[in-house]
């Protein structure tokens, strides 16, 4: 049975969302999706970082993120795409990824898969395979089918980033490899979001709603910094993420429930799909 679970109940809206980048606590944004999806930008906070035994609590991930002093040179999970359940409601998407950065800094390295409720009327499930070098747009690369299993990655290696994305249900694969002086490999995560959409460039952006996923399990969830071993989530300094709405009377709901570790494994449970709420990005470039 699916759950509704509130967090953070007792804290205010008012102050907390509005420092993360959140232009209103709630709202409906424009259906326009030029200059985007952008499913993989950095983490909008709805409170302050949590710490390994406490939730972080954010708009617009869920999952894992990890740090270490040293640099990440490596991340990686495999997991089985998600089927959506679409009933006809405008601006639903759901996107599994992993990737470097965006945890405490501006760009992000990532790539992963997105679904969406597409068609006319809202209740056809489309589902692509992406890269993305924020705050460049995500890019699309073939198409994904529920149940497949994807396998994805983003390595640094020779001062470029190697970004991965496999369906080795279909045998299909794409990879893009770019440089990035300012990109400071101070995390790695493991996330499903809820996008953002702009309508041009990064202006006029909102966070879509979370699609009905059910469930799904990232796992081979391993990282890497300069130097070191391959290890799971567990082996850093890691931070359990939930994905949140803000409730008019104050405080906090959640959109899905992110399970503990279970090795290199977790579990998310989609609640509810939560409301478009309007957002600002920083400039590309």
């Amino acid at each position: 049975m699916r759950r509704l679970r509130a967090l953070a109940s007792v804290l205010a809206v008012t102050g907390l969302l509005g420092g993360a980048g959140i232009a209103g606590a709630s709202g409906t944004a424009s259906a326009s999706t030029g200059g985007g999806p952008f499913p993989g930008g950095p983490i909008i906070r709805a409170s302050a970082p949590g710490s390994s035994a406490l939730p972080t609590i954010s708009a617009n991930w869920s999952g894992y993120a990890a740090t270490s002093v040293k640099q990440f040179t490596d991340v990686h999970s495999t997991f089985v795409q998600p089927a959506i359940t679409c009933p006809g409601a405008k601006n639903q998407w759901t996107s599994n990824w992993v990737g470097l950065d965006g945890f405490n800094d501006a760009t992000v390295e990532q790539d992963g898969s997105i679904a969406h409720c597409g068609g006319t009327d809202s209740t056809k499930p489309v589902y692509k395979a992406w890269y993305e070098m924020y705050p460049a747009s995500s890019v699309n690369v073939f198409t994904v089918h529920p149940g497949d299993v994807m396998d994805a990655s983003v390595n640094y290696t020779g001062g470029q980033f190697v970004l991965t994305i496999s369906d080795l249900t279909t045998g299909k694969t794409a990879t893009d490899t770019a440089a990035c002086a300012t990109c400071q490999r101070a995390s790695a995560e493991w996330i499903i979001e809820r996008p953002a959409h702009c309508s041009n460039a990064l202006t006029r952006c909102f966070l879509t709603e979370l699609a009905d996923f059910d469930s799904g399990v990232m796992g081979g969830d391993e990282a890497q910094v300069a130097g070191g071993a391959t290890k799971g989530i567990a082996g850093f300094t890691n931070y359990p993420i939930y994905m949140v709405d803000p409730l008019a009377s104050g405080g906090f709901i959640s959109l899905d429930t992110v399970s503990p570790l279970n090795g290199k494994t977790f579990t998310a449970i989609w609640d509810r799909p939560g409301t478009t709420t309007p957002i600002t990005l920083g400039p590309a470039g």
